[in-house]
């Protein structure tokens, strides 16, 4: 069998994906990965020696300026790409997890007739992944409210594929250790966490270690904005956290404070609760409602970052963000409630479940 795996720009919609490839790959799939060539898929398939091509595509965000149109043309031309790949490389199923490099491939899938299957990661799909998903051969989720906001067709809820090195660890005993708080804001990290944590952390109104991811392009602005809070040692930030160094923070983590996009999943594979403060521009208010899903479980405590619309949740002011925090670390039985209520709503087979819709998209082609 061959399959043709995409998506990306990021580490959400890459990591997935790769690990969908290694299960197939194990399974004697041959493995092609297209995507886009400002992304961080090529990096990430050379690491694995994964084949892949790339082609020029980038965010469509507005047909407004002059870069808007530059993405379409862009786009329309991977898409010509993308066309030409398939029909040379035959694939027997496109899968995709969306992203701006997903959508020129899953068209170029559809205008061939190859079956396709589309992977959302939000409650809320994407406008690019709803469209598709209407004529794919199957759409799966993660989220169990994604289908209350998608009614057009089924949706299958396998979980999501997270990396096999991820799954191994969380299935070891947790090491001893101080209460810890975890701070991540996605592989890019976040601005208003690397403000207002800090800010957070020097109220006093909690006592831990904390280590905080800021992203690479944040680190020297944070650390000083860590020196002005007079934080001391037990405050440390690092760019990014990439295994093994990922899978000891998670481990070593009593209490997360993050965004509600892609790693959720993987915090709910560590059974962690979290003070979740969701992007305000996020499409469709899709973190929001991932947000609203883990809140439900009471698995964590939401916060409104302060924009200009008004919201009933509490405002992620340093002094909210802090008692949230001290208020997991003080109440052991309601952190052990929500690693239960987590645990049940992560799917341990999640890559098994998609590879397996996989290999029945390739028998209903060729039967």
């Amino acid at each position: 069998m061959r399959l043709v795996v995409t998506g990306g720009g990021t580490g959400g919609h890459i990591y997935p994906a790769l690990e969908v490839a290694r299960l197939a790959s194990e399974r004697g799939t041959e493995i092609r990965y297209l995507g886009s060539l400002r992304g961080q898929e090529s990096a990430a398939c050379a690491a694995r020696g994964i084949s892949f091509l790339g082609f020029p595509s980038e965010p469509l965000w507005s047909l407004k300026t002059f870069g808007g149109w530059r993405a379409l043309l862009a786009l329309q031309r991977s898409r010509g790409m993308a066309r030409r790949a398939l029909r040379a490389d035959r694939p027997d199923v496109v899968f995709s997890t969306g992203g701006f490099s997903a959508g020129p491939v899953v068209a170029a899938a559809r205008d061939l007739g190859i079956p396709y299957i589309v992977h959302s990661a939000d409650s809320v799909p994407p406008r690019s992944s709803a469209m598709f998903a209407r004529q794919a051969f199957a759409f799966t989720t993660v989220f169990r409210s994604t289908e209350k906001f998608f009614t057009e067709r089924p949706v299958t809820r396998t979980g999501q594929p997270i990396r096999d090195e991820l799954r191994s660890a969380a299935a070891t005993e947790r090491p001893e250790g101080e209460p810890t708080v975890l701070v991540i804001g996605g592989s890019q990290g976040a601005e208003f966490l690397n403000t207002y944590v800090p800010l957070a952390a020097a109220t006093g109104r909690f006592q831990a270690r904390v280590i905080h991811a800021t992203g690479p392009k944040h680190l020297e602005v944070t650390l000083d904005r860590i020196r002005k809070a007079g934080l001391g040692e037990t405050y440390q930030a690092v760019p990014y956290l990439e295994a093994p160094a990922l899978i000891q923070a998670m481990r070593s983590a009593t209490v997360v404070v993050a965004r509600a996009g892609g790693t959720l999943a993987e915090l709910a594979l560590f059974g962690l609760p979290t003070v979740l403060v969701p992007l305000p521009t996020s499409a469709n208010d899709h973190q929001l409602h991932n947000a609203r899903e883990f809140q439900a479980m009471e698995a964590a405590t939401v916060l409104w970052q302060p924009d200009e619309r008004r919201h009933p949740a509490p405002e992620a002011r340093p002094e909210a963000i802090a008692e949230a925090i001290a208020g997991w670390l003080s109440d052991a039985p309601r952190r052990e409630a929500a690693r239960h209520n987590l645990k049940e709503w992560d799917v341990p087979d999640a890559t098994a479940r998609i590879v397996s819709l996989i290999e029945q998209a390739a028998q209903s082609r060729n039967a």
